[in-house]
C-alpha cells in the first residue's frame, strides 16, 4: 500500500513539474509571460529570438535593431532584469504592459509594451496591421459620437 502511494506521488509531482516547466517555456499563455520573454530577449540582444514573440508586422523593426546594434554591443551584458509587469487590459484580445527594466549598466527604464492575443497566442506588437489601425480608428470615432 506504501509503495502505491509514493508511486503516486512521484508520478504526480513530475506531472505538475512537466506543466510548469511547460508553461515556462511557452510564455504564448499571458500579456506578462509574453512581455517578460520579448524584453528579455530584445534588450539581451538575442532579435532572432525576439523576432518569435512580435507579431509578423513587428518583425521588420526588430531587424533595423539587429542593423543598429552589432552583436559586440551586447557582449558584456550578463545581467538585465525585468521588474514586475502590470497589465491593463482594453480588451480580451489586447493588453498594456508597464514594466520597468534594468539594463545591462545598471540604467533603469519605464517601458510600455503592446500586445494582442492572435489564435489564442499572446504577441508583442510593435506596429499595428491595418486591421488594427481601423479598428482602432472605428472606435476613436465611436468615442467621440457617444461623448
Amino acid at each position: 500500500m506504501k509503495k502505491h502511494f509514493y508511486t503516486a506521488l512521484i508520478c504526480s509531482l513530475l506531472f505538475l513539474l512537466g506543466t510548469g516547466c511547460k508553461n515556462a517555456k511557452n510564455p504564448y499563455h499571458s500579456p506578462k509571460s509574453i512581455t517578460k520573454a520579448f524584453a528579455e530577449s530584445l534588450y539581451s540582444g538575442d532579435f532572432e529570438q525576439a523576432k518569435t514573440w512580435v507579431t509578423p508586422e513587428s518583425i521588420p523593426i526588430i531587424d533595423f535593431f539587429q542593423r543598429a546594434f552589432p552583436p559586440e554591443h551586447f557582449a558584456e551584458c550578463n545581467h538585465l532584469n525585468v521588474g514586475e509587469i502590470t497589465v491593463n487590459s482594453t480588451s480580451d484580445s489586447t493588453a498594456i504592459c508597464k514594466y520597468n527594466l534594468t539594463l545591462c549598466n545598471g540604467r533603469n527604464t519605464n517601458n510600455t509594451t503592446n500586445v494582442l492575443k492572435r489564435d489564442g497566442k499572446w504577441y508583442v506588437t510593435l506596429r499595428q496591421s491595418e486591421t488594427e489601425k481601423a479598428k482602432d480608428t472605428q472606435e476613436q470615432i465611436q468615442h467621440v459620437i457617444v461623448n
